[in-house]
């Protein structure tokens, strides 16, 4: 019993000085000319799912170190404002990436618009990267952020209101205090 995935043989007659038979075992011309274009085929469809595998990683890190940056600079804002900052917007800044090795070049913009709701700013943090030598934009990360006004007065209101509960809770003003 032969196996479905041997070969078959093919038998040719020749005629050579009589009636003599041959059997010849083996590929034709057109049989390896069909394996090479399929093979070619599929080397040039596995190359390209290649590139777009090695393009795809690239953009992948690149949002990543984006992401960071993106974090790192909005916090350091936050932390401004909290101490004591109004925040100021940036228009698109070179910043340094975190990875030593990386080619791309990383913008900041930090925009500062009012909140839909009285009394908030929205702060977006935005960093594109872009490619140094093709000057395209690989990947674009974006954080919002709502924060209280600073000039609408309302965080020294609340310190206030705390320095009071703070005081009420020590025994009161020291000329309202209980006797």
């Amino acid at each position: 019993m032969s196996s479905p995935i041997q070969r078959q043989t093919t038998t040719a007659r020749l005629q050579l000085n009589g009636q003599k038979t041959r059997q010849r075992s083996g590929f034709s011309l057109l049989e390896m000319m069909l394996a090479l274009a399929i093979l070619g085929t599929s080397l040039a469809v596995l190359a390209d799912i290649a590139g777009l595998g090695v393009t795809a990683a690239r953009e992948a890190q690149a949002l990543v170190t984006a992401r960071m940056i993106c974090q790192n600079k909005l916090t350091e804002t936050l932390l401004n404002v909290d101490g004591g900052l109004a925040p100021t917007p940036v228009s698109r800044n070179a910043v340094d990436s975190y990875d030593s090795d990386s080619l791309e070049t990383f913008y900041f913009t930090l925009e500062i618009n009012p909140g839909e709701i009285s009394g908030l700013l929205s702060l977006r943090g935005t960093v594109e990267v872009m490619d140094p030598e093709e000057q395209v934009t690989i990947a674009t990360y974006s954080i919002d952020r709502w924060i209280v006004d600073p000039d609408i007065g309302l965080i020294e209101m609340e310190q206030e209101e705390m320095a009071a509960r703070e005081e009420i809770a020590n025994g009161g003003a020291a000329s309202g205090g209980i006797e």
